[in-house]
């Protein structure tokens, strides 16, 4: 009989919270398997539990601007965008298709899509769109409810099981006004 322990060491990832206050009794199991990446990071924007499983509500900083015609979107890492998800930069906008995702550079990666979005400057946000939309109407896929509080790695074929927060102190946590808005009990500085 053997055991396996495996270690990893997180230097990737931020710490964001400073208060935690309330979450929801018990945790939640997040689905992993629209996820892009092999880790969930801490203040990672989740959804209410529904039928046992929650979402996340995927974004990505920009660490470069985007021309108006622009299809390459260079982001930080750690996003959990996949091919085949759709983005958007504002609500009521236009929404495009990830076509590809290059992870080949150690400081950034680039999100390909097949449609421009605009004009996106430096530190700006792309967030997981419902469906593609060609000049407006672009909502989330899925709706803000709770933060994530434990940076953890995906295995993968398994649901995760983390603490959701609702109520807390965070800072530095990266989120557009549109999703930050609508986490009322969660205060972010920046």
């Amino acid at each position: 009989m053997g055991m396996t322990v495996n270690r990893r060491k997180d230097t990737r990832t931020p710490r964001v919270f400073i208060h935690k206050i309330a979450d929801i009794r018990g945790g939640v199991s997040v689905a992993t398997s629209e996820l892009g990446s092999d880790y969930l990071p801490e203040g990672a924007v989740l959804t209410e539990p529904k039928d046992g499983l929650c979402h996340v509500v995927k974004v990505a900083v920009l660490t470069a601007a985007v021309t108006a015609s622009g299809k390459e979107i260079k982001v930080k890492k750690g996003h959990l965008f996949k091919v085949g998800d759709f983005v958007l930069t504002a609500l009521d906008g236009k929404a495009s298709t990830v076509t590809a995702v290059d992870e080949s550079n150690k400081d950034f990666d680039i999100i390909k899509v097949d449609a421009d979005l605009g004009a996106i400057e430096i530190g700006g946000f792309i967030c997981e769109a419902k469906a593609k939309a060609a000049e407006s109407g672009a909502a989330l896929k899925y709706e803000p409810f709770a933060v994530n509080g434990t940076g953890k790695a995906i295995v993968p074929k398994s649901n995760l099981n983390t603490d959701a927060w609702v109520i807390g102190v965070t800072k530095g946590n990266a989120l557009p006004d549109f999703i930050a808005t609508k986490l009322k009990n969660i205060v972010n500085y920046n």
